[in-house]
């Protein structure tokens, strides 16, 4: 295991609040990236947050991202594609270990305080689901790129 890597893994006895938030988001994460990577984005579109950030388009309903997104997969062979692994970090660690997020999602610095990162390793290649908790104490994704 890499060096750094062992306070991203998931740890199933570790039940600190952080803990806790670290499993919910990755099985969250888990979900997505697999709804994805199967064509259905109608599924993944229901656990999201709106407004969504995808790349630097902005969705206000799920139906509007739903068309973007089958359009966007439609030209990509996703059959292809493995999810290997995701890791689950802080924002402020996300940042530390791979720089800030991309300026093409237009986030507010000040609002990212209570923000994890989802990367997930797609077939060698980095791709991020942003996640934000709410009121319920569950978590749900508002941002992607890749």
């Amino acid at each position: 295991m890499a060096p750094g890597r062992e306070a991203s893994r998931l740890d199933e006895a570790d039940l600190s609040p952080e803990g806790l938030a670290r499993m919910a988001i990755h099985n969250e994460a888990r979900f997505l990236f697999q709804s994805l990577l199967t064509g259905d984005v109608r599924s993944a579109s229901a656990d999201l947050s709106y407004p969504f950030q995808l790349e630097d388009k902005r969705f206000n309903t799920s139906e509007e991202l739903v068309q973007a997104w089958v359009k966007q997969l439609r030209a990509r062979r996703t059959d292809l594609v493995t999810l290997y692994d995701i890791e689950v970090l802080p924002i402020a660690e996300m940042e530390k270990k791979y720089g800030k997020p991309p300026a093409r999602l237009g986030l507010d610095p000040r609002a990212l305080k209570d923000t994890w990162a989802a990367v997930g390793n797609l077939s060698g290649h980095a791709a991020i689901f942003l996640f934000r908790g709410s009121s319920d104490l569950s978590w749900h994704a508002f941002a992607y790129t890749d």
